[in-house]
């Protein structure tokens, strides 16, 4: 399942800050693995509709939030606050398996 911004599961993201007055709660800004969808932002409205998605995110190494608890392994997070990875590309030579 993919949201408006391409996120999807198993999408490789980086989480930011959604504006300068709207800040993620992890400011290393990590990146991390999409490993399922959540559910709805706001509570009692379900889909795509107001709120947006959120979704569970497998952070690459543990991380701190702003409230200086953790470290969390993975967490929830708006997809407002997710950028998706460049795409990696290979030559000839660098592909798996050469």
């Amino acid at each position: 399942m993919m949201s408006e911004n391409n996120v999807g599961v198993g999408a490789q993201v980086f989480v930011r800050d959604a504006s300068a007055t709207d800040p993620s709660l992890w400011p290393t800004e990590p990146s991390g693995f999409v490993v399922a969808q959540a559910g709805s932002g706001v509570q009692g409205v379900w889909g795509r509709a107001n709120g947006g998605r959120v979704w569970s995110i497998e952070f690459d190494e543990p991380q701190i939030n702003a409230n200086g608890d953790g470290p969390f392994s993975s967490a929830l997070v708006h997809e407002r606050f997710l950028q998706l990875a460049p795409p990696v590309e290979f030559s000839d030579e660098d592909a798996p398996g050469q």
